[in-house]
Formats: structure tokens, sequence, C-alpha cells
């Protein structure tokens, strides 16, 4: 697929022009490296933000059947002293 920028500063695209060639490489495929990175970083950051949501969620999943437990064990415990 094939893209077109328009407009693009002029001194913008010296910048550009200049840092595609101390990579030896052509603006395209410098911009071409860019936007892939660029993308991939994005995904990267939905994937985190999701498993970050997750890992909350579990971690009070994890209190919450902490306490539960507690609470059964103390129960068991007055269960066991009354026998």
């Amino acid at each position: 697929m094939d893209l077109l920028i328009r407009d693009i500063d002029p001194v913008l695209a010296k910048q550009l022009d200049e840092q595609a060639e101390k990579q030896s490489c052509s603006r395209q495929e410098l911009l071409k490296g860019l936007l892939t990175t660029w993308c991939a970083d994005g995904v990267q950051s939905t994937q985190v933000a999701r498993l970050e949501r997750q890992l909350e969620a579990n971690t009070l999943h994890l209190k919450r059947s902490a306490t539960e437990l507690e609470r059964l064990t103390t129960l068991f415990r007055e269960v066991m002293q009354d026998e």
C-alpha cells in the first residue's frame, strides 16, 4: 500500500534525508521503519495496558479470596474447639 504525505516542511524533509543517509537507506525506507516501530509500540502499549488491568483484577480477586479463606479458617477453628 502506498501513502502520500503532503505539505512537509522543507527543513523536516532535509532532516529526514540526512538521517536516512546516516543510516544508509532511502527516505522511504527510513519513514517505513519509523512508522513500523511507531505502530508496534502502540500495539505493545495497548497490550501492556490490558495486562495491567488484568493484573489489577487478579490482585483484587486474590485479596478477596484471602479474606474469605481467613474467615473460613476462623470458622473451622471455632467448630474444632467446640468439639
